[in-house]
C-alpha cells in the first residue's frame, strides 16, 4: 500500500518538475523574444540577433524566433553591403528581408524604410554611373558643370555606395582639370565661388588666392555643396590641384630670390658707392 502512494508521490514530483522546467523553458524564450524586440526598437540590430538566437535556443524550431532573427540578419547584411559598395546586391538583400512572412511588424517595417533607402541610393549610384560613363566620352573638353559639381561634391565616407565609381569620378574631375575647363556659372554663383576662395585663403592652409585663382568656379562651389568646412574643402583641393598650389609655392619662393638677388645687387652698389 505505502510502495504504492510513493510511487504515486513520486509521479506527482516528476510531473511538477517537468511542468516547472517547461516554464522556466517559456519564461526565458518570452523574455528574449522581448529583448530582442526592445533592442530593434533601439536601432541595436546586433543586439537584438544575439536575443533571438537565444530564443531559437530555447526553442530551436519555432517558427516566430527564425522568422525575427532572418528578418534583423537581413537589415544587419543590407547596411553592411552598402558600407561596402555593394549597392546592387544590398538591394536584393532588403527585398527578401522584407518578404519574410511570421515576422515582426517592427521590424517589417523598418526593413521597408530602409528598402526605400537603398533604392534611392541605387539609382543615384545608376544615375552618376551613366552620367560619368558619357563624359568620359567628350573629347572636345566641353564636359556638362552640372555633372562635374555632383562629382566634385561627393563625400565618399557619407556615401559609401557610391565608392565603386570613385575612380571613374576621379579620372573625369582630372580629365576635367587638363582640359582648362572653367564652364560658364552665373553671376550670383561666380560671386559666392570668390567668398569661399577668401574664406578658403583665411585658412591656415597652403592655399592663398593667386592659387586659388586658378580653380575654376564650378569646382570651388562643388566643395562646398555638402556642407564641407574649408579644412575638407583644403583637402580635397590638395587632391585634386596640388600641383597649382605648388606651382604658386615655386613662383613664390622666385619671387623672394629674385627680392634677396636685387638687395644683394643694390648692397654691392652702395658698397661700390662707397669705395669711389
Amino acid at each position: 500500500m505505502k510502495s504504492g502512494k510513493h510511487r504515486v508521490s513520486l509521479l506527482i514530483l516528476l510531473c511538477l518538475m517537468v511542468v516547472g522546467l517547461a516554464g522556466c523553458h517559456n519564461k526565458a524564450y518570452s523574455q528574449s523574444i522581448e529583448k530582442g524586440l526592445n533592442a530593434v526598437a533601439e536601432n541595436k540590430y546586433q543586439k537584438a540577433l544575439t536575443y533571438f538566437d537565444n530564443a531559437l535556443a530555447q526553442k530551436p524550431k519555432d517558427e516566430k524566433a527564425q522568422a525575427y532573427r532572418d528578418q534583423t540578419q537581413a537589415y544587419l547584411t543590407t547596411t553592411s553591403e552598402l558600407k561596402a559598395g555593394k549597392v546592387k546586391t544590398a538591394l536584393t538583400t532588403v527585398d527578401k528581408g522584407v518578404k519574410i512572412t511570421n515576422g515582426a511588424t517592427s521590424l517589417t517595417n523598418k526593413l521597408k524604410q530602409l528598402k526605400v533607402t537603398v533604392t534611392s541610393d541605387y539609382q543615384e549610384y545608376q544615375q552618376l554611373s551613366d552620367d560619368v560613363k558619357a563624359q568620359l566620352k567628350v573629347k572636345n573638353g566641353n564636359y556638362s558643370a552640372d555633372v562635374l559639381k555632383r562629382c566634385a561634391a561627393i563625400n565618399w565616407d557619407k556615401k559609401p555606395y557610391l565608392k565603386p565609381l570613385k575612380a571613374k569620378v576621379k579620372q573625369l574631375l582630372t580629365a576635367a582639370k587638363k582640359a582648362k575647363t572653367n564652364m560658364k556659372v552665373s553671376a550670383a554663383e561666380a560671386k559666392r565661388a570668390a567668398a569661399l576662395r577668401r574664406k578658403i585663403a583665411a585658412a591656415k592652409n597652403k592655399w592663398n588666392m593667386a592659387a586659388l585663382d586658378d580653380v575654376p568656379d564650378w569646382f570651388i562651389l562643388a566643395l562646398f555643396a555638402d556642407d564641407s568646412d574649408v579644412d575638407d574643402a583644403a583637402e580635397e583641393l590638395d587632391d585634386e590641384y596640388a600641383d597649382q598650389a605648388d606651382d604658386n609655392d615655386d613662383y613664390s619662393d622666385r619671387d623672394e630670390q629674385t627680392t634677396d638677388s636685387n638687395d644683394d645687387t643694390n648692397d654691392t652698389d652702395a658698397d661700390s658707392a662707397d669705395d669711389d
